[in-house]
């Protein structure tokens, strides 16, 4: 699981950083605040050493899982730009991943 969780830290960081640098209320803004939403929520159901747990309604985990998707969708078209074997090839396959196993993730939870 710890090689699930690194990705999603280290986007969740590298989000952190950027939406710092964007105009509140900006749709790049909103949208980041909803992937951060997502990616904390998820990571809250990964990681083991964390034992609460956020009760979320339908319409949030929805509305999460929008969001996972989005970036599932956003990475694979990123990965396509990197030849196989690149740096950053590894580091979207990597993330698509712990993507994909955050969705999962987020789907048991309710």
């Amino acid at each position: 699981m710890e090689k699930t969780l690194a990705p999603i830290i280290s986007l969740i960081s590298k989000s952190e950083k950027a939406i710092e640098k964007l105009k509140q209320g900006s749709w790049q803004h909103t949208m980041l605040e909803g992937n951060l939403r997502a990616l904390h929520y998820a990571l809250s159901l990964m990681d083991t050493t964390k034992s609460k747990r956020e009760s979320l309604s339908d319409t949030e985990v929805k509305e999460y899982l929008k969001s996972l998707d989005s970036m599932i969708t956003k990475t694979k078209i990123a990965q396509k730009k990197f030849p196989l074997g690149t740096a950053q090839h590894t580091l979207l396959k990597n993330r698509l991943h712990a993507l994909a196993i955050a969705k999962v993730f987020t789907k048991r939870a309710h």
